[in-house]
């Protein structure tokens, strides 16, 4: 019995070593900054807010567009600090410069335009917000947008969160 578990022991061993990280092959897509003439080769995307009056400093700042049919394309960015706390927002990737307020009555009309607030952990504590979008700027062929927003989550849990100075400038 010694000799199968030294003998699987050292089989294990010799494959581990034998295995070398292998360069991945595939195409990985690196937007290169010729595709945006517009855009600054040393741009970077910029994401801040208030969080009930505190600045919501964010660790990570992600964007993706969304496209589907309709009405269902969108953009969304999204903030997060702790790795728990994120603040999302929802914009048509179709939308102009100007000034849109939603609440729960025009996000059933609209359904990506909206902001939402996610605490992971306490998901009772998460919601979408009622307030408003200011679009400053928006080049949909360079994907670059740029606005403002601000809101009031009533969370689950009965809890009140206030975004408020929220800015941001992205590339998505």
């Amino acid at each position: 019995m010694k000799k199968i578990a030294l003998l699987s022991f050292l089989s294990i061993l010799t494959l581990f070593l034998s295995c070398d990280n292998e360069p991945y092959e595939g195409g990985i897509y690196v937007p290169d900054a010729n595709e945006n003439n517009d855009i600054p080769d040393d741009f970077q995307n910029s994401f801040s807010a208030k969080l009930n009056g505190v600045d919501f400093i964010d660790e990570q700042i992600y964007t993706t567009i969304s496209e589907g049919q309709g009405n269902s394309d969108f953009i969304a960015i999204t903030g997060t600090r702790d790795t728990y706390l994120s603040i999302i927002i929802y914009i048509p990737s179709d939308i102009s410069v100007g000034n849109y307020y939603y609440d729960l009555d025009t996000i059933l009309d609209e359904p990506n335009l909206n902001v939402t607030y996610s605490n992971l952990d306490n998901l009772l504590e998460s919601g979408t917000g009622e307030g408003s979008i200011t679009i400053v700027e928006h080049t949909v062929s360079n994907h670059h947008i740029k606005g403002t927003f601000e809101c009031v989550v009533n969370s689950q849990n009965g809890s009140v969160n206030r975004i408020t100075e929220g800015h941001f400038n992205v590339v998505y």
